[in-house]
């Protein structure tokens, strides 16, 4: 009770996860409200921030628990909870293809990005990269199955873009961008307000407003100016054999309006394999020729995909994506 008379409630007692308290530990740390009792040679090995960190000798007052010195973190106990597990539990975070899980991958990368543990750093940028297709200029759009499933959160997507750029992660900007544009109708204005996902504020950058924005208003424009030219231009097909393929073209496109409305933002998917169906009737001719076009258009969408969200072109970001991670997905499965 303070001298007032007002009674003020006691502090909580520390949360201690069982699987990270070693009895034999010789160091605590301490996020938020949680404690790990863990092994400062271990620490000290895997990352040279932490290696620095406890090579301070320790002042006599330092404060103590069970014996052992304490070490306020500054990160979420959530985080350090994920990214102490992947270092002493082998079991824990295991390197791609192995199945993961978005709140993994984020926590263990943003920590282990900080202090720097590379090998944990390369193993969550691989496994966020599975998610989020690259662009190979040789070979085309990557088809590297993911390692984990898509929160149902949109605002994750928001935390994706945070996250490649608190990490450098640039290459998987472009198809992060694009993903959360095709979300951008459910999570309207919070894109510019912020928002918080799974208890972390989820904020984009100044400049990734204005890159969203940018983006956003060119990647709605693309769905009829370009991925879907192929049904209205040209008009007159050199070598058409049919009258009416032009006329089943424009009611191609009418049947696709239901499309164009429910996914305004998505030109790579507008137009799939199945819709070719709405062209079954026309000739051959007419038929390839549109199957070219449309294959054309989607390319040159890609292959611009990264200018049109601000980020430097696709053989630059390849080149950023192989020093991080080393050897293309298929060879690190």
């Amino acid at each position: 009770m303070e001298g007032g008379g007002r009674l003020v409630a006691p502090l909580s007692e520390p949360h201690r996860l069982p699987e990270l308290w070693f009895e034999d530990g010789n160091i605590v740390l301490q996020a938020e409200n949680s404690q790990f009792r863990v092994y400062r040679g271990v620490l000290a090995a895997r990352s040279c921030v932490f290696q620095d960190m406890l090579g301070f000798p320790q002042p006599s007052d330092s404060e103590l628990v069970e014996g052992c010195p304490l070490v306020h973190l500054p990160d979420s106990a959530g985080e350090v909870t994920t990214f102490l597990k992947a270092i002493f539990d082998s079991g824990c975070f295991l390197p791609y293809p192995f199945p993961t899980d978005f709140d993994t991958i984020a926590g263990t990368l943003r920590l282990a990005h900080k202090y720097e543990v590379g090998y944990l750093r390369a193993r969550a940028l691989v496994h966020l990269s599975s998610m989020f297709t690259f662009f190979n200029s040789a070979t085309g759009p990557s088809t590297i199955p993911p390692s984990w499933n898509r929160p149902e959160e949109q605002a994750y997507k928001m935390c994706v873009v945070q996250l490649a750029r608190e990490v450098d992660a640039l290459w998987i900007l472009p198809t992060a961008f694009y993903s959360l544009s095709t979300s951008s109708a459910a999570l309207g204005t919070e894109i510019f307000h912020g928002t918080v996902y799974n208890g972390r504020p989820a904020t984009l950058s100044e400049l990734d407003q204005q890159s969203f924005l940018n983006g956003n208003r060119i990647q709605a424009a693309s769905v009829v100016d370009h991925i879907l030219r192929f049904l209205l231009f040209p008009v007159d097909i050199v070598g058409c054999t049919q009258p009416l393929c032009y006329k089943r073209r424009l009611q191609a496109f009418e049947a696709n309006r239901q499309d164009r409305q429910e996914s305004p933002y998505d030109p790579l998917h507008v137009w799939d394999e199945n819709d070719w169906v709405l062209l079954s009737d026309v000739c051959a001719v007419c038929l390839k020729a549109m199957k070219q076009i449309h294959a054309e258009a989607r390319h040159k969408f890609w292959d611009d995909l990264p200018r049109i969200y601000g980020l430097p072109p696709w053989p630059e970001l390849e080149r950023m994506r192989m020093a991080a991670i080393g050897a293309d997905l298929e060879v690190l499965a």
